[in-house]
């Protein structure tokens, strides 16, 4: 069953909230409350050949999903389609195509025109849906760099040597914006759980990066209102992915996609003690990961998939690329490049 939650910052964030963060919070959520053996239970859950007990997606800006990564049009069909909608004199095909290329850097949908598009998604009919006014979604955030310096756990002070000084980003949204989570749960018996982490667990605790400072807080409540038969298309040939996406053997299925290399940090007691003794090793492998969006062409849900392994010296820290997706319907011609 898929579920949407929303997310109403109460703070400014340092960590993105991305699916494989939200999944290592869920993991350590369990950890705390109910024990070791009770997460070695829940992860043993992925290795199964059974669909994945719980997922999550990124989180996007309400009303919004992410938008399929697809080709854009060819340059001949997009003058073509200016050369129809804004004139054919040289001032409006150079005002079409300029509007054509900042369409073209949009990463988000409205979810409005995901349902006009679902069942034959093509780039020139959201055109013509953009073109009746739609606002840009980026502008609802303001991204502040910051400068720090490296402080020595030795000295407790600033290094005299070699520098140290080293950049933040920081996100802050609108006082009227909220975000949206899509959950995945095929596993009844854990939907109390989810929904006690989403609800009271993570807005008591916080999200990512300085959270025992006040960063990533969050009001958080499930959208009652949300019907996952919105989502449902008639005769799906492709897949959209909500989430950042890594599994063995990925590179088997076809897809488009965007690349995204993650460079994971152990969360919970792991950021600050060693997993088996020793110097504190936090950092994770880096993992190659498609970005939201990224489109499987022709495949089933992909939940069944396995977490990854190997991504840590301790081989018993596995990271979620397991994407929850969307069907969808796409152009018959895209399906076989």
């Amino acid at each position: 069953m898929l579920y949407r939650y929303r997310l109403k910052p109460l703070s400014s964030l340092i960590t993105r909230v991305m699916s494989d963060t939200m999944f290592g919070h869920f993991c350590w959520a369990i950890r705390y409350q109910d024990g070791e053996e009770s997460l070695e239970r829940f992860l043993k859950g992925y290795d199964v050949d059974s669909p994945a007990p719980v997922l999550f997606s990124s989180a996007f800006l309400s009303g919004y999903i992410p938008r399929p990564t697809l080709p854009h049009l060819g340059r001949e069909h997009a003058l073509e389609f200016v050369k129809k909608h804004f004139g054919t004199d040289k001032a409006s095909i150079f005002e079409g195509l300029s509007k054509i290329k900042s369409w073209n850097k949009r990463r988000l949908i409205k979810i409005e025109h995901w349902k006009a598009l679902k069942d034959s998604y093509d780039d020139e009919a959201l055109y013509e849906l953009l073109q009746n006014g739609d606002t840009d979604e980026e502008r609802k955030r303001i991204t502040e760099l910051s400068s720090h310096n490296v402080i020595s756990r030795e000295t407790g002070s600033v290094p005299s040597e070699g520098g140290g000084l080293f950049t933040r980003e920081k996100m802050w949204y609108d006082l009227d914006i909220s975000l949206d989570i899509y959950v995945l749960i095929n596993d009844s018996a854990i939907e109390t759980s989810v929904d006690n982490f989403l609800t009271q667990y993570l807005p008591q605790n916080g999200f990512g990066a300085d959270k025992s400072l006040g960063m990533g807080a969050f009001d958080i409540c499930q959208d009652e209102g949300f019907d996952p038969g919105d989502f449902e298309v008639a005769s799906a040939n492709a897949r959209m992915s909500l989430s950042l996406a890594a599994f063995p053997d990925m590179c088997n299925y076809s897809a488009f996609y965007r690349l995204k290399t993650k460079f994971g940090k152990l969360g919970g007691d792991f950021s600050v003690t060693s997993p088996t003794g020793g110097d504190t090793r936090p950092f994770k492998k880096p993992v190659l990961m498609y970005e939201e969006g990224a489109v499987f062409i022709g495949c089933h849900s992909l939940d069944t998939m396995p977490l990854l392994t190997d991504i840590h010296s301790d081989t018993r820290i596995r990271h979620c690329g397991v994407p929850v997706t969307l069907p969808l319907s796409i152009r018959e011609d895209l399906c076989h490049v």
